[in-house]
């Protein structure tokens, strides 16, 4: 504990220029070079400003909930000016990583769905999870996003201001330096993965500067009588058009590997329209976030926690849209137990309208079910174990299906590790014949 504690400390002090360090380094494969420079300058004259970096201890709530509100200002943070790209989406969407990733839409799906005279300029997806959980073939042509969740989930109404054709999509990003590890150890693809973790003791380590974002984006028409637009003058929902579409975003999940076992943090708006059931303890839990609110107590659905004064002044340093003054932290995960209690995380929209039952929801303990066994695939379809538990084994504590006193996985003997990555496991078994896993041209 002592070596992750000073590698951890060191890692915090240079965290907040590392995205941008790694990202000069691999500029020349994923974008424009000098806008991108520009932009990155920017970004951390902002952060630099932001003194949040200060190491977590074990069960320090308070620590670590500002660690999380860390990396969402790093993420959020605007770029080529107040009124530029957020940060994360200068990095790269993990259709960018391999165009043949499982669930990727296709260049045909892609020019039929878009809308007539918008340029496109965003891979928006459906959410993989979503889909395995109803058996949809990942790779079915057309799709880009997903239905939402219109009926109940396990006894739990969904909202009812939805519509029947309600649909939602999602983003995953890796920062530089993520995407650089994946790109230089040859992981774009699961018998690439294989062979890196037969050299490594059967299991893929990133570098503790990863980080990884996964945004979901819910447009104007999902909705009965929306109250939002783009840009949204109310200020409540921070939105975006995209692709010729109106879109909200509605859930956050940013996971970063400072920790050994990672660092799992959710946020999302306090909007009656797009999140009504956030904090709800008998779906998911309640809030928490002691050092972002003025409360030191977890919160429940429907009661208003105003964001605290020290969150307010590195919004304002960071130069965050407004909207974002609306958006909470749902709680924080870096251990699968404490007390002797699972330790559960989820998101009333992300977790929701991917099908995930009330009770069952660990970003912690799902993704540590990462893990490769080298069997091929069926066509479309993911690693034989994506998405969360096998059948037997639990969804929240220890990822393991007895003696619930520690992690015993993989479930598969001599699988390779993916270090609770799921982007890992969407990857292709290896690349078609004649197609490259070159990361696409970055788009902006």
């Amino acid at each position: 504990m002592k070596t992750h504690s000073k590698i951890f400390a060191a890692l915090l002090s240079i965290l907040a220029v590392a995205a941008c360090l790694n990202l000069n380094r691999v500029e020349a494969a994923t974008g424009p070079r000098e806008s991108r420079k520009a932009a990155i300058k920017e970004t951390a004259a902002r952060q630099s400003k932001v003194k949040m970096s200060a190491k977590p201890a074990s069960g320090d709530a308070v620590g670590e909930a500002r660690f999380a509100w860390y990396l969402f200002l790093q993420a959020m943070a605007p770029s080529n000016g107040p009124n530029g790209p957020l940060a994360f989406e200068n990095w790269t969407e993990q259709c960018q990583l391999n165009p043949n990733m499982i669930g990727c839409p296709s260049q045909s799906s892609l020019a039929a769905s878009g809308k007539k005279g918008a340029k496109r300029t965003r891979t928006l997806h459906g959410s993989a999870l979503a889909r395995k959980m109803v058996g949809a073939n990942l790779n079915q042509p057309g799709i880009e996003c997903n239905p939402m969740t219109t009926g109940s989930l396990g006894g739990y109404p969904a909202p009812s201001n939805v519509t029947s054709t309600a649909t939602f999509c999602e983003e995953v990003f890796a920062n530089p330096a993520e995407a650089a590890f994946v790109n230089a150890k040859g992981l774009t693809t699961l018998t690439g993965q294989q062979t890196y973790g037969n050299a490594n003791g059967g299991a893929i380590t990133f570098p503790w500067s990863a980080v990884e974002v996964k945004a979901d984006w819910v447009p104007v028409s999902s909705f009965n009588n929306p109250t939002f637009s783009c840009p949204d003058p109310t200020n409540s929902l921070y939105t975006e058009t995209i692709n010729g579409t109106c879109y909200a975003l509605v859930g956050l999940h940013i996971s970063s590997k400072v920790l050994p076992n990672w660092l799992w943090a959710t946020f999302e708006p306090n909007s009656n329209v797009t999140n009504p059931n956030r904090c709800d303890p008998t779906l998911y839990d309640t809030c928490f976030d002691p050092w972002g609110t003025t409360s030191s107590q977890p919160y429940g659905k429907g009661q208003p926690v105003p964001q605290s004064q020290p969150l307010n002044q590195a919004m304002s340093a960071a130069g965050l849209n407004q909207a974002f003054n609306n958006y909470f932290l749902t709680g924080v995960q870096t251990q699968f137990v404490s007390n002797g209690n699972a330790v559960p995380l989820g998101s009333s929209f992300v977790e929701f309208n991917a099908g995930v039952l009330p009770g069952q929801a660990s970003c912690i303990t799902c993704h540590r079910y990462a893990y490769f066994d080298g069997k091929q695939p069926p066509q479309g379809q993911p690693e034989d174990n994506f998405g969360g538990p096998p059948n037997g084994w639990p969804s929240v504590g220890y990822a393991c299906n007895q003696n619930q006193n520690g992690n015993c996985t993989p479930v598969v003997p001599n699988s390779t590790s993916q270090d609770f990555s799921w982007m890992l496991g969407l990857m292709p078994y290896n690349n078609p014949v004649g197609k490259s896993s070159s990361p696409a041209g970055k788009m902006k």
